[in-house]
């Protein structure tokens, strides 16, 4: 009982950095964050284009 509680919480840490190493591979972060500040998201140039907002987009 208490060796499947340990693999399932091993499980799911696996899982989760996973799934953020996968999202910080992509542009996700940096599309959420140009999204967030009212911009729009040029996914050929792969840039933000905030249409005259002065913020800046970090990575």
């Amino acid at each position: 009982m208490r060796g499947k509680k340990y693999l399932l919480i091993l499980l799911m840490a696996l899982t989760s950095l996973l799934a953020y190493v996968y999202l910080r591979k992509s542009n996700f972060f940096e599309i959420d964050a140009c999204l967030d500040c009212g911009g729009r998201w040029n996914y050929q140039t792969e840039e933000c284009d905030s249409s005259g907002l002065k913020k800046d987009i970090q990575r």
